[in-house]
Formats: structure tokens, C-alpha cells, sequence
């Protein structure tokens, strides 16, 4: 059995809704998409082969920004779903809105839940954490969350692990650390699933290399289950 589970989670998109009214033209980006990469800690060795092999041969070295339609994209991602597939302890999914569709909460101004950057982002992670954990289970009796950093005040990272740890749906994390990508190669990755659903946001499809994630969009439907909080 697994002693630890990892979730990294990255996203792709900005949180914010602008619209040059004149133009009828949305300035922000017009999608909002988030993945989570779970990883059982048996499972790293593999991870970590296939990306020290990856960066060697397309001497990939820096920080990974590869759009999805390129082929390297697949050659980064593909064997990662063959493992997934082959249930070595590795699974993702991913959650997709498209923001001039979307009826949620925090993303428009107005409404009963107006326009809040930050808390918009907590809601798609709590959508997309109550997703992952209804399709997947945790392989050990805990797991670390590890976010994309975000700037965001003390307060408003406290209040984040209060509203995780009150949701039925979600198992409480045993730590949230926020890092950045460009050492974390887990937020890498999720973040070149996260960006591949960028497509599927507004009707088009995602790249086959990944069919091994579990998505749900989100732009209308977004709630499972009634939870108190910030949410």
C-alpha cells in the first residue's frame, strides 16, 4: 500500500472577466481550465524516468511551455497516460468553463456572488477536487495538495484550507504547499493538461494524448453537492 499521496494542481487561463463592450470583445482570456496530477509515491520513479528522459532528449531544460497542438506535447504527455492507464498510481483530471457561458459564482460582476479573483479560483479547485475524488480514491491515509503559486495574502491561504477542510467531498489535505512550476515538475505537468483543455472550453476537443483524464465542464453546471463556506 502507498504511504502518501501527492496532488499537484495547476491551471490555465486568468481569473478575471473583462469585455470591451464597443467590440463586444472579451480581453481576459476566454476560458478558465484547471488539472489536478495525482501521484501514489511508488509512482514517482516513473514520472521523474520519463521527464529526465524527455528534457535529455529535447534539451528542454527551462521552465515546460508547450502548446498542446505541437508534437512534443504528445511525446511529453502520451507515456504519462500509458502509465495512468496501466493503473501504476497515476491519475488526473481536469475541469474546463467557458467565461462568456459560464453561470458559477465570483468570475462576472453583479449577481449574488460578484466578481472575486481569488475566490472564483478556490471554487474551480473545490469543482475540480470534488470531480477527481468522486472518480478516484486516495491509496494511502494521506496526501499532500500542492498548488501553483498564486498571490495570495496570508489570510486568504488560511481561509483556503478552512474551506477545503469543511467540504464532505473532499479529504482533508494533510499539507497545501503553494510552489511554483518551474521547480515542481508535477505542476508542470498538470499545467500542460490544464492547457490542453483550453479548446474543449469553447466546443472544440482536447488532444487524444490526453484521453486518460477524467474532465467535466463546468460552464454551467458547476455544483455536486450543497457545502457551507466560502464556496
Amino acid at each position: 500500500m502507498a504511504k502518501h499521496d501527492y496532488l499537484f494542481v495547476d491551471e490555465s487561463g486568468d481569473p478575471g472577466f473583462k469585455i470591451d463592450m464597443s467590440a463586444n470583445h472579451i480581453l481576459s482570456s476566454p476560458y478558465y481550465t484547471a488539472a489536478v496530477l495525482h501521484i501514489v509515491d511508488d509512482a514517482f520513479r516513473d514520472i521523474n524516468r520519463h521527464i529526465a528522459n524527455f528534457r535529455f532528449y529535447t534539451m528542454l531544460n527551462k521552465d515546460l511551455k508547450i502548446p498542446p497542438k505541437e508534437r512534443s506535447f504528445r511525446a511529453l504527455i502520451e507515456p504519462i497516460g500509458v502509465l495512468a492507464e496501466n493503473q501504476n498510481g497515476i491519475y488526473a483530471s481536469a475541469v474546463y468553463l467557458n467565461k462568456r457561458l459560464y453561470t458559477g459564482r465570483y468570475l462576472k460582476p453583479g449577481g449574488e456572488r460578484p466578481q472575486d479573483p481569488i475566490r472564483f479560483r478556490n471554487f474551480v479547485l473545490r469543482c475540480l477536487l470534488e470531480h477527481h475524488f468522486q472518480r478516484y480514491s486516495l491509496q494511502s491515509d494521506r496526501y499532500d495538495l500542492v498548488l501553483d503559486r498564486f498571490d495570495m495574502a496570508a489570510e486568504a491561504r488560511d481561509n483556503l484550507e478552512w474551506y477545503l477542510s469543511r467540504n464532505p467531498n473532499i479529504p482533508t489535505p494533510s499539507y497545501i504547499t503553494h510552489a511554483s512550476s518551474i521547480y515542481v515538475e508535477g505542476l508542470q505537468i498538470a499545467h500542460h493538461i490544464a492547457n490542453g483543455y483550453k479548446d474543449a472550453a469553447s466546443g472544440g476537443e482536447a488532444p487524444e494524448a490526453l484521453s486518460f483524464v477524467s474532465a467535466r465542464n463546468i460552464t454551467t453546471n458547476q455544483r455536486m453537492a450543497r457545502t457551507k463556506g466560502m464556496g
